[in-house]
């Protein structure tokens, strides 16, 4: 039977029939392809050397190299860990390493093996050219490598929007008016607890707790992961964390400066949106259908590098009291205007009072038909 049909009679037996046809292709393929197509980043070294300790990819090997993979792991799949523990089989370890459940290590297995896909199925999560270990929960700061780690860890640990643990996220977005639905599980994740820190008063690191965090992935002006961008949420998705900056750009990490970084939230086109934050890019695609992405802050938007293919830009500014989100549309206007058709739209309600500005999230929230909420300059 086929995945596609094992999907169709999953409420007699929702996982054997699925987990038999993919156990019955490793075997004849093999673990080691498998495990280097889906976790060769992480288990590198101890691909190249399996029955061998190296460092554990899922705590930062301080206590040794207490990490290895069986030495028929081509036939079982399996590794232990003296910290973490002992992994039987590849659907074990994969499990334990990208914290998926079931269904989804066997639906990335099955998409590595030519399988097809079944309703369970989720996009493989991309997987951040970084050094194979993980530093511990500490503030990602100085040190590149360092930073690259932490990049690494914290998107291993998140998950898929749809995931039934990612409810946090999916009623954040509900409280914004905006579909989960909408997110690539490639570019956007929930991570369930991630530490919030500060620096003491003798500017030391100091956790001063955990919370649910919608995670997004800042590609660099070539399209390659270079930074997380973190929007820490209440436990129960309600708002925002009660902390003093809930919105953090993680340490930049990649080969290339972040100029010209954008969270690209959709594939672009001919046309394509830019906003600042994210809420406000998904907003806009809600209001318009357009393709937009999220440029993190005004600095970024300024320096936006516009990818090949596209020749219609249309930049969706921030209306700040300080000026700071037009501002930044002028001059991105102004640099690429002569090559490219580039609009910009402002909000047309004056900032409310109690706000030090107004954005198309706020727009989208009073559900207004568009051409009575926005202005246009060519």
């Amino acid at each position: 039977m086929t995945l596609a049909a094992a999907g169709r009679s999953r409420m007699q037996s929702p996982h054997s029939i699925e987990a038999d046809d993919v156990r019955q292709a490793v075997r004849r393929t093999g673990w080691l392809s498998v495990l280097s197509a889906l976790a060769g980043d992480a288990l590198g070294p101890a691909l190249q050397r399996p029955g061998r300790h190296v460092a554990c990819p899922v705590h930062d090997g301080r206590h040794g190299d207490g990490f290895r993979l069986f030495a028929d792991v081509d036939r079982s799949g399996g590794g232990i860990c003296a910290t973490c523990g002992a992994y039987p089989d590849g659907l074990a370890l994969l499990r334990w390493l990208f914290r998926w459940s079931f269904p989804e290590a066997l639906a990335q297995i099955a998409s590595v093996l030519g399988l097809g896909s079944g309703p369970s199925a989720m996009v493989t999560p991309v997987r951040l050219r970084v050094a194979p270990s993980f530093p511990r929960s500490i503030p990602e700061k100085g040190d590149p490598a360092r930073a690259r780690l932490a990049l690494r860890r914290t998107w291993l640990q998140s998950l898929a929007p749809q995931d039934p643990r990612a409810a946090p996220l999916r009623r954040y977005l509900a409280s914004r008016g905006l579909a989960a639905a909408l997110l690539d599980p490639r570019v956007v994740r929930l991570h369930p607890a991630l530490g919030y820190w500060v620096q003491d008063a003798d500017d030391r690191p100091r956790c001063v707790g955990r919370f649910p965090a919608m995670l997004a992935l800042v590609a660099d002006r070539d399209g390659r992961p270079a930074s997380i961008h973190r929007t820490y949420l209440r436990a129960d998705g309600t708002g925002k964390a009660p902390v003093p900056s809930p919105r953090k750009l993680m340490a930049h990490a990649g080969p290339a400066p972040l100029a010209g970084a954008a969270i690209r939230l959709f594939p672009a086109g001919p046309a394509l949106g830019l906003a600042e934050g994210i809420e406000t890019a998904l907003a806009v695609r809600a209001i318009t259908g357009m393709r937009v992405w999220a440029c993190v802050s005004a600095t970024l938007l300024r320096g936006f590098a516009v990818p090949s293919g596209v020749e219609r830009l249309t930049v969706w500014a921030d209306k700040d009291r300080s000026g700071a989100g037009e501002a930044a549309a002028a001059v991105l206007q102004a640099r690429l205007g002569n090559v490219l058709d580039v609009r910009v739209r402002i909000p047309a309600e004056a900032i409310p009072a109690t706000a030090r500005g107004i954005d198309w999230a706020d727009v989208w929230l009073r559900q207004r038909p568009l051409g009575q909420v926005g202005s246009a300059t060519a």
